[in-house]
């Protein structure tokens, strides 16, 4: 006979199994980067992209994108365009893909700008690579230094609280105010984390609406050296991802409008859609960017060069080039800034709880005496 702890734990199970079937990896730009470039390579060497397609599908590990290759590869194979089927797949292949495997199939140059977006997620991948590489060692330090305090104050110090609400004199200010910040992590710790978590959903909903991407995004743009380093990172991408257009043969308009969708901050999207609608009506692009308060002038200046001279594919490389080596300088002095500031305030904190610890103690002591 069944009982009701079987029941719930067999309930529990096939809550657990239905999550598992809802949760979707999400393809990486690593995986999609290799994707990719061994579709260029044989497309190059003249393999049919049927049989490239099913080459690659049959070489995959398990995985979302075999997954959707597979399904990809069975409509190549009854005639729907490529562009096609990667549209209907845009959580996995963004518009940038798409737009230019379109140009592709329509001029003839398939392999070229295949080729071409290969070298936009090789770089991108190359780029978020750069940043992490940066940062991981503040963010381990940041770690490490509130793991100790916290341990502390939670393991260490209820010990000394209860050896020091037995002292019959006045405790120093150090020391009370160090016994409340630990009564208060031990006793309210459910307080602590129902606030950060109440603090992360409500953060994640107003980032997903339309007024709160733009205030974080502005935001984001402001903070001393970090936003300027957002900056040169964002007229890098936008550089570079003109670049790889304007070299695949995509319409100016058409190359705003893919840009503006994928340049990943909501501000900078909102000027290049509005440059976009002034070359609509017949302005070139460094005429449309020139009311753009986010472009400095040298880049509008290098980009109606590369107007007139008929390279703007050359010219936009270089500025991305130069952009991203700006970005790597300032995110390099922002590390070189956070790692003696970080330990000034690790020894901060340890510093008062060593003197909030041992005042009371050396009081006693010279009362003993």
């Amino acid at each position: 006979m069944r009982t009701l702890a079987d029941g719930a734990l067999e309930t529990i199970k096939a809550a657990v199994k239905r999550l598992n079937s809802l949760y979707v990896p999400k393809v990486s730009v690593r995986d999609l980067s290799a994707f990719t470039r061994q579709l260029a390579t044989m497309s190059g060497a003249g393999v049919p992209l049927y049989q490239a397609m099913n080459t690659l599908w049959d070489s995959m590990e398990e995985s979302r994108l075999k997954v959707i290759i597979g399904k990809i590869k069975d409509k190549i194979k009854g005639g729907t365009p490529f562009s096609e089927c990667l549209a209907e797949y845009p959580e996995t292949f963004p518009p940038l893909m798409i737009g230019l495997i379109k140009v592709g199939e329509v001029t003839g140059l398939f392999e070229k700008t295949l080729g071409k977006y290969a070298d936009q997620l090789e770089w991108e991948e190359d780029f978020q690579s750069k940043i992490s590489t940066m940062m991981i060692y503040p963010l381990i330090m940041l770690f490490v230094g509130v793991s100790v305090l916290v341990f502390i104050l939670v393991a260490i110090l209820p010990t000394f609280v209860n050896l020091f609400s037995e002292f019959k004199q006045a405790l120093p200010l150090p020391t009370v105010i160090l016994m409340g910040i630990s009564s208060f992590f031990t006793g309210y710790w459910w307080v602590i984390l129902a606030v950060i978590i109440a603090v992360i959903i409500m953060y994640t909903r107003y980032s997903r609406t339309e007024k709160g991407r733009e205030v974080i995004d502005t935001a984001v743009l402001y903070i001393p050296l970090f936003g300027m380093a957002m900056r040169k990172a964002l007229l890098t991408r936008f550089s570079f991802s003109l670049s790889i257009m304007a070299g695949s043969g995509v319409p100016m308009l058409q190359a705003l409008s893919i840009t503006g969708e994928t340049i990943g901050n909501a501000v900078l999207s909102k000027y290049i859609k509005a440059a976009a609608k002034s070359v609509e009506r017949g302005s070139n692009l460094s005429q449309a960017l020139k009311d753009v308060p986010f472009f400095p002038k040298s880049v509008i200046q290098m980009i109606q060069v590369g107007e007139e001279t008929g390279k703007l594919e050359d010219v936009m490389s270089r500025v991305a080039a130069y952009h991203e080596k700006e970005m790597e300088l300032i995110t390099r002095r922002i590390v070189i800034m956070l790692e003696p500031i970080m330990i000034l305030v690790m020894a901060a904190g340890v510093g008062f709880v060593v003197i909030a610890v041992l005042l009371p103690i050396l009081g006693l002591s010279s009362i003993v005496k």
